[in-house]
């Protein structure tokens, strides 16, 4: 019986270590070539340097020179490098500066929005209170007409500032209008009235004392208004008037 004849199976050709070699290298060659491109690519943006510099804001009471003048001293280094903290910081040293937001913007400028100080009160001689109930002290006065004036110990101004305006709310209806307030380091409160006379408080007992008042006014006060001079609420039972002609008396 005849056999069939068997084949033997090819061997695998082996790529040769030549090519294999040559890819390789084509390879690493392509990754320095990569790097050199990532590195020149950093290198470039590391010296991108800051172009302008743009300033935003409802800017009244502090000149733009004057801004521009602080940052252009804080800017050191190219754009990416530039500490933003480092012309923050001095912008909100200035008195009349509240806030300022520092940011970059590509690719080559900074922009800086500022929030200039709002005085609402004036603080003691010297000194104004801002929207956030903040003690700031411009070089030169400004016009304060129309805001009120209020006094207290270093460092009071908050519970000022509360106790002014919950004794305004509860004086409004009387048609009293509160010009100032100062308060003592023992708590004593006094109000003193647009258009002349006083209101005498103890801030631990106050709303006790705004209640009293109101009934007092309305009740034997409210036709004489133009002849207050003094009202001290500091009593259990009723207050202690004085008037701009007479001697104080028990109401």
């Amino acid at each position: 019986m005849a056999t069939g004849a068997t084949r033997k199976s090819q061997p695998q050709r082996r790529p040769r270590r030549s090519a294999t070699l040559l890819r390789r290298l084509l390879s690493a060659s392509l990754g320095l070539a990569l790097l050199g491109l990532a590195g020149l690519a950093a290198w470039q943006l590391v010296r991108l340097p800051v172009n302008r510099v743009v300033v935003t804001g409802d800017i009244q009471e502090v000149s733009r020179d004057e801004l521009m003048a602080v940052i252009s001293d804080s800017i050191s280094g190219g754009f990416l490098w530039v500490d933003l903290q480092v012309i923050r910081e001095p912008l909100e040293a200035l008195p009349w500066v509240h806030r300022a937001v520092v940011k970059r913007q590509w690719p080559d400028a900074i922009e800086v929005r500022v929030v200039e100080q709002r005085p609402i009160a004036r603080w003691g001689d010297d000194a104004y209170l801002n929207h956030a109930g903040e003690v700031f002290e411009p070089e030169l006065a400004i016009d304060a007409t129309g805001l009120p004036g209020l006094w207290g110990p270093p460092g009071s101004q908050g519970e000022v500032i509360n106790h002014f305006q919950r004794v305004q709310e509860r004086l409004q209806p009387l048609g009293l209008k509160v010009a100032g307030m100062r308060m003592t380091a023992r708590g004593g409160l006094t109000a003193e009235l647009l258009g002349g006379g006083e209101l005498v408080f103890d801030r631990d007992e106050l709303a006790a004392q705004l209640a009293r008042l109101e009934a007092v006014f309305q009740a034997r006060l409210a036709h004489r208004r133009d002849e207050l001079a003094r009202v001290d609420l500091r009593y259990s039972q009723g207050a202690a008037v004085a008037w701009r002609t007479d001697n104080t008396k028990e109401t």
